[in-house]
């Protein structure tokens, strides 16, 4: 155990250890705590379990104590003298199967979490179970944090009928001393508990309540104004706006180029809005084909085209009733689409393909275009009384270009959210490396930065981020901007009569390309396009360059 303890503090205070000692999941886990700036050495209490929550927790005290499977569970744990919690598949406890007063003395320094989640309470085997698939035991100093090197806990996932993951049962204790026995009961825990309840829990569930649990499910994953990021002036006033729409109901259309975040948008506004339990359904009007865009959005009846289904179909805004309907790419929208879809939003109701009655619907329209309609209005494009009817509050949404001190703020958020994802360990980001980013003018906005990042987390080395991984066109683009300050430094003053202006401005570009390529030749002559012994003539030829 003191070999793991040396390891342990080898790694926090950045030092060599053998890898070979340490369990690779255990150290992957603590490179991640690292990242995400997990505290070693406190927590919030408020994640504790207050010993005043007993009742709403410790299973004997709930309602579900009194039925048989439950109950049954509970007196098996009892007799193996096991601490035994229950956590869901986000490790967020459900129960505590067999309450142990000694937590009570030992609170707050440890207790029972209630939310056992990596990034809150670091290393521990309920987060790594989730996340490896796997009974998996922590032992002491295999915790990152060192408030918990004195306690053990082993965890084994327990499952859905579908395979997925429902949650684990934990077991924790006040020593070190666990071995595999342990894993293994608490392993047959786990499946003792799928036996007797959690099918159970399944099989008891009505059809609106599993219905209900999708919509739960889908909210969940929607963009809220958290997810926004950036501190300009600009973004600021548009979520500010955006969030206004949210408090009432009237249709948006949200403008801005490929990339900003449109989409995003929508889902904050669906998200903060009283729809916000209900459906966000997504609809890109320029990637549905114009001969199926009708079908798909109105739906259609039995038999009323060749191929249609045998039953029928529910379209997109019948589906959509209750919440929010996105049209992405509004101006995309065949003309004749454009009719159907004036005369849904004024009557409230629409009629499936091949089908006579009306069905009444409830959406709130979100319009998104990167075009501007009122010109496409002109051209014959698009309806003008459709325009009126979508246009009530209207979003422009500012290109990344306009709002450059905001590209810090993401970058720091996705460095830590890619490396996680891809499990890489990222120590230091090179300053230039920020300042190339910040002079591209980035047309794909938004969606071209994450891409720029996650491919800079691939391809970095040793754990730094710099300009080496950027591609040429972001390198160009630095030099150019760089250049343009070049020359207006140097044709502010009076220019050496020796030499014509376009020796002078050759001058400038070999003087910023070396500067870049740290006097490099060949990168230098590469990027130049001139053979090397070319620009070895023209630097020695140079009264203003001097390479070392």
């Amino acid at each position: 155990m003191e070999e793991y303890k040396n390891i342990w503090e080898s790694f926090v205070q950045g030092m060599d250890f053998n890898h070979k000692l340490i369990k690779k999941d255990i150290l992957n886990s603590w490179r991640r705590c690292k990242i995400n700036n997990v505290s070693l050495y406190d927590f919030d209490g408020n994640i504790l379990m207050q010993p005043k929550e007993k009742n709403r927790y410790v299973l004997k005290y709930l309602p579900e104590y009194k039925e048989a499977p439950y109950k049954e569970f509970c007196n098996i744990v009892e007799n193996l003298e096991l601490n035994i919690s229950i956590y869901d598949k986000k490790a967020k406890l459900k129960y505590i199967v067999n309450y142990d007063d000694i937590y009570d003395d030992l609170y707050p320094q440890i207790g029972y979490f209630v939310d056992a989640s990596e990034e809150v309470i670091g290393t521990n085997s309920t987060c790594l179970a989730i996340l490896e698939n796997k009974p998996f035991m922590v032992i002491g100093p295999d915790h990152y944090k060192y408030i918990f090197h004195q306690f053990s806990c082993v965890a084994a996932p327990f499952y859905n009928e579908d395979n997925s993951i429902a949650g684990t049962v934990n077991a924790s204790f006040v020593h070190t001393s666990v071995n595999n026995d342990t894993l293994n009961v608490v392993y047959s825990l786990a499946r003792l508990y799928e036996s007797l309840i959690l099918k159970r829990e399944v099989a008891t569930k009505s059809q609106e309540q599993q219905k209900d649990n999708k919509v739960k499910d889908q909210k969940e994953r929607y963009f809220t104004f958290k997810d926004i990021l950036g501190q300009s002036e600009c973004i600021y006033q548009t979520i500010k706006t955006s969030k206004r729409a949210a408090a009432v109901d009237a249709s948006v259309l949200i403008y801005g180029e490929s990339g900003s975040g449109k989409e995003v948008f929508a889902q904050a506004i669906h998200s903060e809005s009283k729809r916000n339990r209900q459906h966000f359904v997504a609809i890109n009007c320029g990637a549905i084909p114009r001969d199926l865009i009708e079908s798909e959005l109105f739906g259609y009846e039995i038999g009323s085209f060749t191929g249609a289904a045998k039953k029928g179909k529910e379209g997109l805004l019948e589906y959509a009733s209750g919440g929010t309907l996105f049209l992405d790419e509004v101006e995309s929208m065949p003309l004749s689409v454009q009719v159907k879809i004036l005369r849904a939003l004024s009557s409230a109701s629409i009629t499936r393909v091949g089908g006579l009655k009306p069905i009444s619907i409830d959406i709130r329209l979100i319009a998104a275009s990167k075009k501007d309609l009122e010109e496409e209005i002109k051209k014959g494009n698009f309806r003008e009384d459709l325009y009126y009817r979508i246009n009530v509050i209207q979003l422009n949404i500012p290109p990344l270009r306009d709002r450059r001190e905001d590209i810090k703020p993401i970058l720091d958020y996705y460095i830590k959210a890619f490396s996680y994802k891809n499990q890489i360990n990222i120590n230091a980001v090179e300053e230039e490396y920020v300042q190339y980013l910040e002079s591209y003018n980035w047309p794909g906005n938004v969606r071209e930065l994450l891409n720029i990042i996650e491919r800079s987390l691939v391809l970095s080395e040793n754990g730094l981020i710099d300009k080496k991984v950027l591609p040429p066109i972001i390198k160009e683009s630095y030099t150019i901007a760089k250049l343009k300050k070049d020359f207006n430094q140097v044709f502010d003053k009076p220019l050496p009569k020796d030499k014509t202006l376009l020796e002078i401005a050759e001058e400038v570009i070999l003087e910023r390309v070396l500067l870049e390529e740290g006097n490099n030749l060949t990168n230098t002559a590469k990027r130049l396009g001139i053979s090397r012994p070319t620009l070895y003539k023209k630097i020695r030829n140079s009264n203003r360059l001097n390479c070392k």
